[in-house]
């Protein structure tokens, strides 16, 4: 005989009542929420983006002083380094052969002078005797003997002007404001013998000019604009200069200069900026970039982190009112820095949408990893971005 005892009852009663709970319908797990992704409307504003070349500055005039004339180096009257004015002293070459040889030439000219006045007065008194008392032949004679005279006068007024010049060049003076290099030649040593000789330089750096070459994909936009007649001074006088530390200089360029012709070999155009220095802050020789603007109205910016690309080309995600994710192909421009709240902070990279995005558009900014075509997705909107500043694009900057 078989007893059960009511603890075993409860027992086996609550098991089948458990068994039977798990077998129902609440057996199902729920799924997950969507994943949290924070999105981001794009930035409008109007940006100024300028292409960059690497250039080299030089001085708006850059004298090579070299001895004119043969002789020794005797004097110096500059500091090396330093500004000079324009018909400034700068060297003396010895000036006793120059000066003896100009005494010979005032001499030769006296003489000369001497045998015209003899000429023309044997002239006189054959002309005063008149035909019966000398032969036509001989007046032609006299004639022929003044003309040959004064002749040799112009001869000998020709080498004093040649020996004036010769004394002048021994006397060197610099043919331009600027800043002296170092001398080249130490007194005491022979100069012009044979070739003139380089003694120092010197450079006008009131102005200063850059030269940069310019591929002709980014020419072809000025040679359209000039073959339409448009004005495109505005751009040509907006052009900055960018040092080799990274700081902007404070005063804007002028192009002042556009090659005729594009290079075969390299593609590219040879064009020239001229930029104030006042202050003498360039110097002849530096490296800079030279900054062309280029300006995008209204332009539509998204964080560069935003921006993704494979084989199927240039893309966003961006989520629909659904909250559903979508995939969407953009043309991309420049790229510029947005100046965080936080001044210390790194700036924010964007990139300028061309083609493909609308103002009102979300696109997903952070959690890029949890989007899918066709996901749905928990959007939180980001922080209020504030307006871009210009950067220098590398995709822009001159080959």
């Amino acid at each position: 005989m078989h007893i059960e005892s009511p603890t075993l009852k409860l027992l086996l009663a609550s098991l089948t009542a458990f068994s039977l709970s798990q077998c129902g319908p609440k057996n199902e797990f729920a799924p997950p929420p969507p994943p949290p992704v924070t999105v981001s409307t794009p930035i409008v504003a109007d940006q100024t983006v300028y292409v960059s070349f690497p250039a080299t500055l030089a001085g708006v005039s850059e004298v090579e002083i070299r001895a004119r004339v043969r002789g020794v180096l005797e004097q110096s009257f500059f500091e090396e380094g330093k500004k000079v004015e324009k018909g400034a002293k700068l060297f003396l070459i010895e000036q006793a052969p120059y000066q003896a040889t100009l005494a010979a030439s005032k001499a030769d000219v006296d003489r000369a002078n001497a045998s015209l006045a003899l000429a023309q007065a044997n002239l006189g008194r054959l002309r005063r005797a008149g035909p019966r008392a000398v032969s036509e032949l001989d007046i032609e004679t006299a004639e022929a003997e003044v003309a040959n005279a004064q002749a040799m006068v112009r001869q000998a007024e020709a080498k004093l002007d040649s020996a004036e010049i010769d004394l002048s060049y021994t006397d060197i003076q610099s043919p331009v404001s600027g800043r002296m290099s170092r001398r080249l030649v130490d007194l005491g040593n022979l100069v012009g013998n044979g070739e003139p000789t380089l003694l120092t330089r010197v450079v006008d750096e009131k102005s200063i000019r850059a030269y940069y070459d310019v591929p002709e994909r980014i020419m072809l936009e000025y040679y359209r604009r000039r073959s339409e007649d448009k004005d495109i001074s505005e751009h040509l006088n907006k052009v900055r200069l960018e040092l080799a530390d990274g700081t902007i200089y404070e005063h804007l360029g002028v192009i002042d200069f556009i090659d005729n012709k594009v290079n075969e070999s390299t593609r590219t155009a040879l064009v020239r900026s001229v930029f104030p220095n006042p202050e003498g802050e360039l110097s002849s020789g530096l490296f800079a970039r030279v900054g062309y603007p280029q300006e995008h109205k209204d332009a539509i910016m998204v964080p560069s982190v935003s921006v993704l690309k494979d084989i199927g080309g240039t893309y966003v995600w961006v989520v629909d009112e659904k909250n559903t994710v979508s995939r969407r192909g953009v043309t991309t421009g420049p790229t510029v820095q947005r100046q965080q709240a936080d001044k210390n902070a790194v700036p924010v990279r964007d990139t300028i949408i061309t083609a493909g995005l609308e103002a009102s558009d979300k696109v997903i900014v952070s959690g890029l990893q949890r989007a899918r075509d066709g996901a749905t997705v928990t959007p939180k909107m980001a922080t209020a971005n504030q307006p871009a500043k210009p950067e220098q694009p590398a995709e822009l900057q001159g080959k």
